[in-house]
Order: C-alpha cells, then structure tokens, then sequence
C-alpha cells in the first residue's frame, strides 16, 4: 500500500490545487509520497519547490496506470462526476478528498478536508504551506499577482484599474512567453513567476486574484487584498471574509486604491504553522499511517 497525492493544474486552472497539496505533503515525508498532478510543467516545478517524487499524468483518469487498487489518494480536483467519484472511492483503500465548497457533502467512504465543513469523516483545516509563516523585510511596496494562470489574457483588461497606480506585478507560471511586454505599461516592474516566495513573503501589500496566495500572503503578514476573477469558483468568499480579507467582487481602480490604503483587521487568529501539521496528525491517525 502507498501513498498519493493528486492535484488538478494546468494553463487554465493554474496551481492553486497543488500549493495547497503540497503544503500537506510535506508532512507525509517519511511515506516517500508520490505527487501526481495533470501536466509535465507542473511537475516539474513542484520538484523545484521541494516535492522529491512528482509526475505529470494528463487526465486524471489515469491514476490507475501509477497507483494500485488499496492504495491511499489524497486528492485536490474537481475532475469527476458521482460514478467516478463512488469508483475512486471503492479503488482506493482510504479516498481522502480535499475542498473549498462550503455547501459540500461527505461520501460514505471518503475522508473531506474542508476549511468550512464539520462533523464525521471531516477534518477542519485551512491548508497554507509553513513556508510563508515566515515574517521577512518588506522590500516591495505594492504588488498584484492575477494566478498562475490567464489563458485568455484577460489581465490586459483588468490591469488598466492599476495604471499608474505604482504597483508591480507578480508574472503567473503558465503566463505566454512575451505577456510581460504587453503589461508592462501598467505596472512599474515585473518579477518572474519563479519569484513567487520570495515577493510574496516581501511584499507589504499583496493584491491578488488567487484565493490561495491571498490566504499565504496572510501568514507572511503581507496585507493581503483579494480580488475576485469571473472565471473562477466564489467558494473562498466566507473564508477570506471571516478571516479579516477584503474581498473586491471587480477590478475598480478606486476600491483597490482604497481597500490597500486603509487599515485591515485581519483575525490571523485562525491559521498558525501548526495548522496543516495538526490536519495531517489527525489524518495519519485516521489511515492508521
């Protein structure tokens, strides 16, 4: 029997999935845990982030072709329908499912991490990666990082509510070779996704379009603002909102000037370094691991 983690990504639904996956992973180490998510890029770069085992599958429908029937999965998608799910579930000897739907409901066999839901078979948590609980200088003023992903270029649109606004932009993992350039004029410099850690952590004021970062930049006390895209899930909204987050519902140059400028009562009571350690304490009880 071993371990896995599976997290959907890819150039249109950027890596939020896996940020979150890893930042549990990591406690499982001992377990020499395999991480699958559903392209090469991805797996690749979470190598560079400090996961030893990672491979990218295509589809998520290929799991069988890696894992074995008793295997255990900890899984971050949204790449199923009810006959797939009750199949993974009967594969699998433990089907651990992680999610952010707040109206979600616990299948008889599965294990739900959720950072909304309680009660049997759930495990309450906010997974946010220890790394970016680290309190670093700030050194960049102002900072917007859309996701790691914009397939559509919508950002060209969007980034006009930040013209001349001396903000810096934080490029996404899948962004077009050359984006940079058509940004350029909205924005007083551009740093490298490969940046990512290292600007969020940096950062005095992070203004980002992923649910994910924003919940990083609060650990790295870097005054996060959360602005939400249309094409992607609200299912953050509560969380973001009782965890002291301002959460802009467009891009209005006037809110985000406003909502940076004043002062936010962040209530960073709720998440901790110990956070994801207690969730995976409480998990491994739970797979006798």
């Amino acid at each position: 029997m071993k371990l896995f983690f599976y997290a959907k990504t890819g150039h249109r639904v950027g890596l939020d999935r896996m940020r979150r996956v890893i930042a549990l992973m990591r406690e499982f180490e001992e377990f020499d845990p395999l991480l699958m998510v559903s392209d090469f890029r991805a797996a690749s770069y979470a190598k560079e982030l400090g996961v030893r085992r990672s491979v990218g599958i295509d589809d998520v429908r290929n799991m069988p072709n890696i894992t074995e029937r008793g295997d255990i999965v900890i899984f971050d998608s949204d790449e199923y329908n009810e006959v797939m799910h009750q199949e993974m579930i009967e594969y699998f000897s433990h089907f651990v499912r992680v999610s952010t739907d707040p109206t979600d409901s616990v299948k008889n066999g599965e294990i739900v991490i959720s950072p909304y839901l309680e009660g049997e078979n759930i495990i309450n948590a906010i997974l946010i990666d220890k790394t970016y609980f680290k309190k670093e200088d700030k050194e960049y003023e102002k900072v917007f990082f859309y996701g790691d992903d914009d397939y559509e270029k919508k950002l060209l649109k969007d980034a006009e509510a930040f013209a001349d606004e001396n903000f810096d932009l934080l490029e996404g993992f899948y962004f077009f070779m050359g984006y940079d350039k058509e940004l350029k004029k909205y924005f007083n410099n551009i740093y490298e996704g490969e940046m990512y850690e290292e600007v969020l952590l940096k950062s005095k004021n992070f203004v980002t379009s992923s649910a994910q970062s924003a919940l990083e930049a609060l650990a790295a006390n870097s005054n996060p603002v959360y602005i939400h895209r249309d094409d992607k899930e609200n299912h953050y909204f509560t969380l973001l909102e009782e965890l002291g987050i301002p959460v802009l519902k467009c891009f209005s140059k006037n809110e985000i000037v406003e909502t940076v400028n004043v002062t936010k009562n962040y209530n960073i009571k709720k998440i901790n370094d110990k956070s994801v350690t207690n969730a995976a304490t409480e998990l491994k009880k739970r797979l006798n691991l």
